[in-house]
């Protein structure tokens, strides 16, 4: 995402990427009563499910700062993610690529690849780059060698 992109992210935007981004694979969004009990729970202030929910879609904006601390708190970014833009490229970034790995089941894959050598790791991007379906460079098998279209029934 360029920095543009990020900087034009609005409360509402970064609040729902955490929302989207930091639930387990297999497990839906946390809820927003969740997320408020949670808050209240840790010393924060009191809102409501409802109050988030707003916030989220935009309906509601300018929060206190003590919400904004504690969803932080909550959603383990720095309260900074909310209204920096350069502090929000860094997580936007990363949360985006942590909810691709875990929304297209690859979280085991990338995992196993981290400990790998370096030159494993070079080796297993060369062999994945060859069985993208979208990789220009690949090319349908053909028939085995030694076997043309011909002597086929």
């Amino acid at each position: 995402m360029s920095d543009e992109e990020v900087a034009s992210r609005t409360f509402a935007e970064r609040l729902d990427l955490l929302f989207r981004a930091t639930h387990p694979a297999g497990r839906d969004e946390v809820g927003y009563q969740e997320v408020a009990d949670a808050v209240a729970a840790a010393g924060g202030p009191t809102v409501t499910g409802n109050y988030l929910y707003l916030l989220r879609k935009g309906r509601r904006s300018n929060p206190r700062i003590d919400l904004i601390r504690a969803l932080a708190r909550y959603f383990n970014v720095p309260a900074a993610y909310f209204i920096d833009d350069d502090v929000a490229q860094t997580y936007v970034d990363q949360l985006e690529l942590l909810q691709a790995i875990r929304d297209s089941g690859t979280a085991g894959l990338a995992m196993r690849a981290a400990n790998l050598t370096p030159e494993a790791r070079a080796a297993l991007t060369v062999i994945l780059d060859g069985m993208r379906a979208d990789n220009p460079k690949r090319t349908e098998p053909g028939p085995p060698s030694g076997d043309s279209p011909a002597d086929q029934d």
